[in-house]
């Protein structure tokens, strides 16, 4: 389901300043529909590495180039991958094989969101994946929360008209 918070979510948890202090390197990707493989572990691999080490490879480097340094370079570290916006299962097909085996390797950890339960169910994330399904807030906590933002943080909004307005945006966003 789109728009329910799971990039927000992901994001939250990125940017804690408890993340960065316990993995060695931080990575965010957007997948989004249309990806290049090339394009998202060379992004990664830009993150995790010194501008040295990306010098060594180049446009022309192949993809097993890429792959090699890039698991080289994780193998040595504690990572937090975000793969945000996951389409298809193809896009992790390609991508999570050049990743060391997040079992293998001193408490790295992938996020993965997506609105598609076919990526969800892919094999290769079996064995390690919790599945965190946000769900849309019912109307009263949808009320509570918008009161919070849009009334200063009181739980009734004393304008009749501005409540029934509120209430049909709630409506309209489905939670």
């Amino acid at each position: 389901m789109g728009g329910i918070g799971k990039t927000t979510l992901a994001r939250k948890l990125y940017n804690h300043p408890y993340t960065k202090e316990c993995f060695d390197c931080c990575v965010w990707v957007c997948i989004s529909q249309e990806w290049s493989t090339r394009h998202v572990l060379s992004e990664i691999l830009r993150k995790v590495s010194s501008p040295m080490e990306i010098s060594k490879l180049n446009a022309t480097s192949s993809m097993d180039e890429l792959v090699d340094k890039l698991r080289s370079i994780l193998e040595k570290k504690s990572y937090f991958v975000v793969l945000d916006d996951v389409w298809r299962k193809e896009a992790l097909e390609e991508i999570l094989p050049a990743l060391p085996h997040i079992s293998d390797n001193k408490g790295s950890k992938i996020i993965i969101t997506t609105r598609n339960q076919e990526v969800v169910q892919f094999q290769n994330l079996q064995r390690h994946l919790y599945v965190h399904e946000p769900r849309p807030l019912n109307k009263d906590e949808s009320w509570e929360l918008f009161c919070k933002i849009a009334c200063n943080y009181h739980t009734n909004c004393n304008n009749a008209s501005y409540e029934n307005l509120g209430k049909e945006m709630l409506k309209k966003c489905d939670g």
